[in-house]
């Protein structure tokens, strides 16, 4: 369990937890499941708030509440946590409405073990794109990489990989909530060079190095799997790593796509 545990820490469980939202409880509750999906073991409230750095009073309170509404179940005698009765008909009845995101975390996986470089999971959310998995690989991931962060579109290599299937007119939207302005015509423009450079060579890649400092990625975008959400995959580790390998990193995951799903993406169709 320990092992795991540190998985978790290094994929930002904690931050999770603790980050600035605009109902903290929530955001706690949405910790918690990721922490049993991540570690996949009972555990004690003394194990959750270490992992999530909660207080004593905070976790308690949160367990029993959890508990209260049937999401997890609390064995006495272990004094261990579990996910309950309510929690797992919630994810039986998800995973029958959208297949296709059972395979999702054995792709990851895959990929990752043969790229040994970070795996992250992309969901398009208006203007930005949200994290939804990170499978760490030979170096873990920078900071401000963790399950539920953001990064804006414009500028970062999943966002490009968006974009790839993305009309001029979406794309025009994407961008006026971005700079919250209808004058962004020349960024617009920019934009629309770099995602023709991007359809080209079939992948996107990392376009501001500040975004994501001493981190270089590529993003491909993801065959439909999940509804209406567009989800992209993002292959990141240390420029030196990765910038020189673009290539050959771009050809293994569009591999490792069709392996997955039986389809190429989505872009290259």
């Amino acid at each position: 369990m320990a092992s795991r545990a540190a998985t978790f820490a290094e994929e930002g469980g904690s931050r999770r937890a603790r980050g600035d939202f605009r109902v903290k409880s929530g955001a706690r509750v949405a910790a918690v499941l990721d922490l049993f999906r991540q570690l996949k073991c009972p555990l004690r409230a003394c194990e959750i708030g270490e992992l999530l750095q909660l207080a004593p009073s905070s976790t308690n309170d949160l367990m029993k509440t959890l508990v209260e509404v049937g999401y997890l179940d609390f064995d006495r005698k272990a004094k261990t946590y579990f996910p309950g009765i309510r929690a797992a008909m919630f994810a039986q009845w998800l995973a029958n409405e959208q297949p296709g995101l059972q395979r999702l975390e054995a792709f990851a996986h895959t990929l990752r073990d043969t790229s040994g470089e970070n795996v992250v999971l992309f969901a398009h959310q208006q203007h930005q794109v949200q994290v939804i998995s990170v499978t760490c690989g030979e170096i873990p991931p920078p900071g401000n990489i963790y399950e539920g962060a953001s990064l804006p579109v414009f500028g970062t290599a999943a966002g490009g990989a968006v974009l790839m299937v993305k009309t001029p007119a979406e794309l025009d939207e994407i961008a006026r909530r971005t700079f919250r302005t209808k004058a962004c015509g020349k960024a617009v423009v920019s934009m629309e060079d770099v995602v023709r450079k991007f359809k080209r060579r079939g992948y996107a890649s990392s376009v501001r190095e500040d975004i994501i400092p001493d981190n270089w990625a590529i993003a491909l975008p993801l065959p439909a799997i999940a509804g209406r959400q567009s989800i992209v995959v993002g292959l990141g580790g240390p420029i030196a790593r990765v910038r020189d390998h673009e290539r050959e990193l771009a050809e293994l995951t569009r591999n490792t796509i069709f392996s997955c799903f039986g389809q190429r993406p989505v872009s290259l169709r």
